[in-house]
């Protein structure tokens, strides 16, 4: 049985895969086991990935509501918004639970030109320049054109520095949502510039750093509305946990969402967080 992925391409149905994802969100074993199978009962030759993800959330709401928006966090970071500016927040956020101290889009001089940097990041006196590509929607890869787009402004800030422009850039980084093209990790390899993606590098991907330490965005909260979204993304809130931590007195203050919807929506981050 194939299944057809968003970007168009196939791949053979994976009971384990299902299985997988389930238990990584925090189902036991028991029920992953029983939904894969009933997602394969109901699987065909050419169904889509976005038709067994949503039989699998429906199921999976059906017993564990938390479980299902965990095994959703794909499905959350498109859920961010079309312009990505709360995608680069919490790319900052993952960082500094890293380590990082970090400064978002600043305006520094290169050689040649000026370059907005999504992200500064620095440890240890050593400082990264770091490039979002943030996608809306799935299948979308991030090619060889954004690596080389990258590296070209590195180049230009490390030319910079030589002349006391600007600071001086250990390394930079592509960080996006989805996968990477082949020749952008081939050649990023070879000019050393670090790549981050969904599930890339190997259990060191955008997935394993959220999943790692719950640094969930609030859009994984499955009763989130856009107008609370506007509210908590214009009030700073990137994180799930970043909700649990206040009271809810304290943020209807700085919010102005409604309480009883407030309370709602914290019920259900404690929930993901702590479930």
């Amino acid at each position: 049985m194939w299944v057809v992925k968003a970007s168009g391409e196939t791949e053979k149905f994976s009971l384990n895969k299902i299985k997988r994802t389930c238990l990584k969100s925090g189902a036991s074993r028991n029920l992953a086991s029983k939904i894969a199978k009933e997602v394969e009962s109901k699987a065909y030759s050419g169904i889509s990935t976005k038709e067994i993800l949503q039989m699998t959330l429906k199921l999976l709401g059906k017993h564990k509501p938390f479980i299902a928006a965990r095994y959703d966090l794909k499905g959350s970071l498109f859920r961010m918004g079309p312009a990505g500016f709360a995608f680069e927040r919490l790319i900052a956020e993952i960082l500094k639970d890293n380590g990082f101290k970090t400064k978002l889009d600043t305006i520094t001089k290169g050689f040649c030109v000026d370059h907005e940097i999504d992200i500064i990041a620095t440890m240890k006196s050593r400082n990264y320049m770091i490039e979002c590509k943030y996608h809306n929607l799935p299948g979308i890869y991030t090619g060889l054109r954004e690596a080389l787009y990258t590296y070209a402004r590195f180049l230009d800030l490390k030319n910079g520095a030589k002349k006391g422009l600007c600071r001086k850039f250990e390394q930079p980084w592509l960080i996006c949502n989805t996968r990477f093209s082949e020749d952008a990790v081939k050649y990023s390899k070879c000019a050393g510039l670090n790549l981050v993606g969904w599930d890339y590098p190997k259990k060191k991907g955008l997935r394993d750093l959220m999943e790692k330490n719950k640094l969930y965005p609030i859009t994984m909260i499955r009763k989130l509305d856009r107008f609370s979204q506007e509210k908590l993304s214009m009030a700073g809130f990137v994180l799930i946990k970043d909700l649990t931590e206040l009271s809810i007195k304290e943020l209807h203050k700085i919010t102005k969402i409604p309480v009883k919807r407030l309370k709602a929506l914290v019920n259900e981050a404690e929930r993901i967080t702590n479930g």
